[in-house]
C-alpha cells in the first residue's frame, strides 16, 4: 500500500470520527470544567477564611492562657500560703536556677 492511500484512509477515518461525535459533548465538557474550576476557587476561599479564623482563635487562646498563667503564677509559686510545705525554704526563690 502506498503512502498516499494510507493518508487518504486516515483522513477518511478522521472525518468519520468527527462526524460521529455530537457537537454538544465539547460544550458540555467545557462547561463542566468551568464549573469545577469555580468550585475549586470557592473551596480555596473558604479554606483561607477558615485558616484565618483558626489563627485568630489560637492567638486569643494564647493571650488567655498567658493572662491566666501570669495572674496565677505569683499565687502558687512566689507567694505560698502560710504553713505550706512548698515554700521558698524548700526550693529557694528561683527553683529552676538552683
Amino acid at each position: 500500500m502506498d503512502l498516499e492511500t494510507r493518508i487518504l484512509k486516515l483522513l477518511l477515518r478522521l472525518r468519520k470520527h468527527k462526524a460521529g461525535r455530537p457537537a454538544g459533548d465539547l460544550t458540555a465538557t467545557t462547561a463542566g470544567i468551568t464549573r469545577m474550576q469555580a468550585d475549586i476557587a470557592d473551596i480555596r476561599t473558604e479554606m483561607r477564611q477558615d485558616f484565618a479564623a483558626l489563627g485568630d482563635e489560637l492567638a486569643a487562646l494564647r493571650r488567655h492562657m498567658n493572662d491566666h498563667f501570669t495572674s496565677s503564677r505569683p499565687r502558687c509559686c512566689k507567694d505560698p500560703e502560710p504553713g505550706c510545705s512548698q515554700g521558698t525554704q524548700a526550693y529557694g526563690p528561683d527553683p529552676i536556677n538552683n
